[in-house]
């Protein structure tokens, strides 16, 4: 969706509803809370392992792909201090300037880590509590309210501290948060064997979905920025959308066979890799002297970001993942109710949008 979004300009010239599918790193963050819910409603986890895992899972093909981002970017008096900070994911803490100067689409990854890094206090703290999860959503969609409110532009030379805030966690937890009640009502649900009520929700979501879509096509940035509420809370009913849209998938997808989940596994494996290099695909292409029709021309970027990622998942991320399984499980306490349920997490997730 992401790199459909990034690439529209390829398909038309009007790309209105297209771009909306920038929306897709709100699916994400909806599908990272599901993902790690069991951890976080756990009441604590051994964090050793689990960091352990989180580093090999999101570190190794970052740090192949920032080099290459590197000798393609702009040459800039800050470059190399841009690049020490994208290191250590603090790229996102002066301006869009330095957020988007080599990959757009990197911001989201400090949100992630900061995820990763909150979890293990967020299970002592809710400690398997679903009320704990609820005012915490409710806090910080206050906290929301207040960022966006006293925030300045993103993209403006000088953004103040509450703009900066507004595209790290304390802005966007919520939308986590989204992703664990949806866990919590699959499982309930999943017991019952009943499809009627997930099927409902996955109907709603997505007329919750269309509707901000057709909204976003029509009026755009401008429209969004126009009304408070909707600027401060666009994102969040889109999770709130793909939430449902996601708990109703999961109820209709419980059927599925071998040949239909190892496709799903496939494709979430090349997920990471797509994230990354989809928007140095597209960079080379415009510098290129191709000139291919619009329809080509997205098929042709589309198919060469897929051979990367399937190139950067069999050389580095694979063995990376593999090693960091096998260093964590030394330090994995014996008899630990979750060691399976981090597993889970690590093979499920393709770790950022």
């Amino acid at each position: 969706m992401v790199f459909t979004a990034h690439a529209a300009h390829l398909l038309t010239p009007d790309p209105a509803f297209l771009k909306f599918l920038w929306t897709g790193v709100d699916l994400f963050f909806v599908i990272s809370g599901f993902v790690f819910a069991p951890l976080l409603l756990s009441g604590g986890f051994a964090i050793r392992p689990y960091a352990i895992r989180r580093v090999f899972r999101l570190y190794p093909l970052y740090l192949v792909s920032l080099p290459l981002y590197y000798l393609i970017a702009p040459e800039s008096p800050d470059k190399l201090l841009y690049l020490l900070r994208h290191l250590v994911f603090l790229g996102t803490t002066s301006g869009a300037h330095e957020a988007f100067f080599f990959n757009p689409a990197y911001w989201s990854l400090p949100v992630e880590v900061e995820y990763y890094l909150l979890l293990p206090l967020l299970a002592l703290i809710v400690a398997g509590r679903l009320w704990v999860v609820l005012a915490l959503f409710g806090g910080f969609c206050v906290v929301r309210f207040g960022i966006v409110l006293g925030a300045t532009s993103f993209a403006s030379p000088d953004p103040n501290w509450l703009s900066i805030l507004r595209v790290h966690l304390p802005g966007i937890l919520i939308q986590f948060l989204i992703g664990v009640f949806v866990h919590v009502a699959h499982q309930h649900w999943s017991d019952s064997g009943r499809r009627l009520w997930p099927m409902l929700a996955g109907a709603g979501g997505f007329a919750l979905w269309l509707s901000l879509g057709l909204f976003f096509a029509r009026h755009g940035d401008p429209g969004i920025s126009a009304h408070l509420w909707l600027k401060s809370y666009f994102s969040l009913l889109c999770a709130i959308g793909y939430g449902l849209m996601l708990f109703g998938l999961l109820g209709l997808l419980r059927g599925l066979d071998g040949r239909a989940r190892r496709s799903a596994f496939f494709l979430g494996n090349l997920s990471y890799g797509v994230y990354l290099f989809h928007i140095l695909v597209l960079r080379l292409y415009e510098r290129s002297d191709l000139a291919l029709p619009g329809v080509l021309a997205f098929i042709v970027c589309a198919l060469a970001v897929l051979v990367l990622a399937l190139l950067g998942h069999h050389l580095v991320e694979h063995p990376a993942r593999t090693f960091g399984r096998r260093l964590a499980s030394r330090y994995q306490p014996m008899q630990a109710p979750l060691h399976s349920r981090e597993r889970a997490a690590d093979s499920s997730l393709g770790s950022a949008q």
